[in-house]
């Protein structure tokens, strides 16, 4: 939760602003009644010295009484100061009005510049959803079924490495936990191991029967090992299951049966020496696509060269078909985890692939 600061100190530094003005025009104000004052004390020592002037020439009595009222009008020997009182009390109505608006403008850009920081430093809610997600599981990190949501919203991102890491952590403290042992199988999938994922779908499928996601993962996997029958005895039983589902299943069941694979014939160039273990991957992305995840993968153990293999729609990552031009890379794994990559293993790459087409590839 980040406090704009940077909003804060604009803020304040705009209130020192306006607190400045404010001090300005009060000094202002203050300079100009000094300024009064001087001015009716000068008139009332002119008037002084002029009715001086006529009671030691013995003026004119009519001259010495208007002097002496305009005198005892300036306050004559007393204090200035209730002089200067009477005239601010009477000052016109326009001057008073106009100084109650510069206080409450003041008051009220003061106020305002308070709700705005105390509003900058207040954590914003974060309108991701996913980091919405992250926050509610750091703030509960024992919610298993909070952690199944974020798997589940890893993998729909394809972040495959978070997803298996909070499906790790779900089931070493719930193994039979049906969602994340999908959300896991769906991973390994991802990276070819078949078996394993298999393995991990009929124990989902034990665990909790009417979970849709992990009838559709086992009869895609079954697909991808050639399990025809078992795919659609998968289907089968999802669709009794959740007969609502049943357009959609049926058209997943449409693209477990291959249709225009692309023959992929692997050969070893002459000076290329293959590890004593390891697996074959054989990836296809979209055209120009050179990294990410692949749409489709197919996991092979490591045997004689030349070997061939066949991509379909039956090896896509996520149930979708394959586009109709694609990039095949294939590599030697000698380690067998699809995440890494050493400097040393064979591989090799074709862009611009059909659908339907052969395609040989030398591995170097």
């Amino acid at each position: 939760m980040a406090t704009d600061w940077l909003s804060a100190a604009a803020m304040l530094l705009c209130g020192l602003v306006v607190g400045f003005m404010f001090v300005y025009g009060m000094k202002r104000r203050s300079v100009a009644r000094d300024v009064e004052r001087a001015d009716l004390e000068a008139k009332r020592d002119a008037v002084m010295r002029e009715l001086r002037d006529l009671q030691d020439r013995g003026g004119h009595a009519v001259e010495r009484a208007r002097l002496a009222r305009e005198l005892e009008g300036l306050g004559g020997g007393q204090a200035i100061l209730p002089v200067l009182v009477g005239k601010i009390a009477g000052a016109p109505p326009r001057a008073a009005l106009r100084g109650f608006i510069y206080g409450a403008v003041s008051v009220a850009v003061l106020a305002a510049i308070g709700w705005f920081v105390t509003r900058s430093t207040t954590p914003k809610e974060n309108s991701d959803p996913l980091a919405q997600l992250e926050q509610r599981v750091r703030q509960r990190p024992d919610d298993l079924q909070l952690r199944d949501d974020l798997a589940k919203a890893y993998l729909d991102r394809e972040n495959f490495t978070a997803a298996i890491e909070q499906t790790q952590r779900i089931l070493q403290r719930s193994p039979d936990d049906a969602r994340a042992l999908t959300y896991e199988a769906l991973v390994r999938i991802a990276m070819g191991q078949n078996d394993a994922a298999e393995q991990m779908l009929q124990r989902a499928t034990q665990s909790d029967a009417d979970l849709l996601d992990a009838w559709v993962g086992l009869a895609w996997v079954r697909a991808q090992k050639g399990n025809t029958s078992g795919a659609e005895a998968a289907i089968a039983e999802a669709k009794r299951r959740h007969p609502e589902q049943s357009a959609r299943l049926d058209e997943l069941l449409a693209r477990i049966h291959p249709s225009n694979p692309i023959h992929v014939t692997l050969k070893l160039a002459d000076e290329a020496r293959p590890p004593a273990s390891g697996v074959v991957f054989v990836t296809a992305r979209n055209e120009g696509v050179t990294s990410g995840p692949p749409v489709a993968v197919k996991r092979l153990p490591l045997g004689a060269f030349p070997m061939t293999v066949d991509i379909t729609s039956a090896d896509s990552m996520m149930g979708q078909q394959l586009p109709s031009r694609v990039r095949i890379e294939a590599r030697v794994d000698s380690d067998g985890d699809p995440l890494t990559r050493s400097p040393g293993d064979l591989s090799a790459v074709r862009d611009g692939v059909s659908l339907g087409s052969s395609v040989s590839l030398t591995l170097h």
